[in-house]
Parts: C-alpha cells; structure tokens; sequence
C-alpha cells in the first residue's frame, strides 16, 4: 500500500519488515512516534503501545502534532 495523502516516505529500512516494502500509512506512523518518543527520553508502559498504535492510525496532520508536542517538550526538558 502506497503512504497516504501526507505521509512522508521513511528513507531508512525498518528493522523486522521486509527490505523494499513500502510501509502502510499507519507503519510509518508508528516508526515516527516511537522516534519521537525514544528522542523525548518516553519510557513506554504496557498501555502506551495501545495508545501508539491508535494514534497511528489517524492521518499524518494529527500523528505530526503529536510528534510536534513530544519534540516540544523534549526541548524544554
């Protein structure tokens, strides 16, 4: 499946998916949240997988505010 309308192309090979598939919308998105989260020093609980993955799932504006807001506080941090 090709990224949906916004979803930047990752430029790097995912570890666990298959070299040259494109990654589903929402793969990409959860690459780029749990970036954002180890980059922000987030520990992750049992529950916040739940959360990423229905985050994920939203469109690439609201996936890139939550990024925004993670990269936002790890800067005043």
């Amino acid at each position: 499946m090709a990224p949906g309308p916004g979803t930047p192309v990752l430029p790097v090979p995912v570890p666990g998916l298959a070299a040259g598939r494109p990654l589903a919308p929402d793969e990409a998105h959860r690459v780029l949240l749990h970036c954002a989260l180890d980059a922000a020093g987030v520990r992750l609980s049992p529950a916040d997988h739940q959360a990423i993955e229905d985050i994920a799932r939203l469109d690439f504006p609201a996936v890139n505010s939550v990024i925004t807001w993670l990269s936002a506080s790890a800067a005043r941090s």
